[in-house]
């Protein structure tokens, strides 16, 4: 029974603190906001984290861990590679903007604090291997370096998640989709638009 009551308490502690986290960022997030989000005591956050940045760590490693599964999925396509990266970009989009842990990973990983790197590195390995086929099987353009296709992928994702924090509703995950499609027409070879 405690041990499940503790389970319970440490889940809407990392819920309280990733909305807490996403809006307001590591710097504007109080561990008292925490604990009054999460309707627990300070006592109960510091016994499940020691500090801020523990719990920040463990904010950031649970939506880095939701995009590593949309991630590995992608990873295991056969098929068009290109298309696989725009639908991989777009899924992520969706989360960040149904997600409170993974708009939290993604703007501690933005600002550089707390586990940096988790929600870049959960997707970013995914991305290069399918590049690296997309270019294997002559998919990808010979002038797009497939560097420049992750770098539109983090900075298209980063947008997303600046735009959610103003505009919650604003479907940033239509509107990522649409750009996807333009940017298609740049980075494909023309024999694989053709086919």
């Amino acid at each position: 029974m405690r041990q499940e009551r503790a389970t319970v308490t440490r889940e809407r502690l990392l819920r309280a603190a990733a909305l807490e986290f996403a809006q307001c960022g590591y710097s504007g997030t109080s561990l008292q906001a925490v604990c009054r989000t999460a309707e627990v005591s300070m006592g109960a956050l510091t016994f499940h984290f020691p500090a801020k940045s523990a719990l920040a760590a463990a904010v950031a490693r649970a939506g880095a861990a939701q995009a590593r599964s949309l991630a590995d999925r992608a990873a295991a396509c056969t098929g068009d590679s290109l298309a696989a990266v725009a639908g991989l970009s777009c899924k992520l989009a969706s989360l960040l903007a149904r997600c409170p842990l993974a708009r939290a990973s993604a703007r501690l990983d933005s600002e550089q604090v707390a586990a940096a790197g988790a929600w870049s590195e959960a997707w970013g390995p995914a991305v290069r291997r399918l590049l690296q086929h997309a270019c294997e099987e002559g998919q990808l353009s010979t002038e797009v370096a497939v560097e420049t296709v992750i770098q539109l992928n983090a900075h298209l994702l980063h947008g997303v998640a600046v735009a959610l924090r103003k505009f919650p509703e604003g479907g940033a995950a239509e509107h990522l989709e649409r750009i996807w499609a333009a940017v298609m027409c740049g980075l494909r070879t023309s024999s694989s638009a053709a086919g």
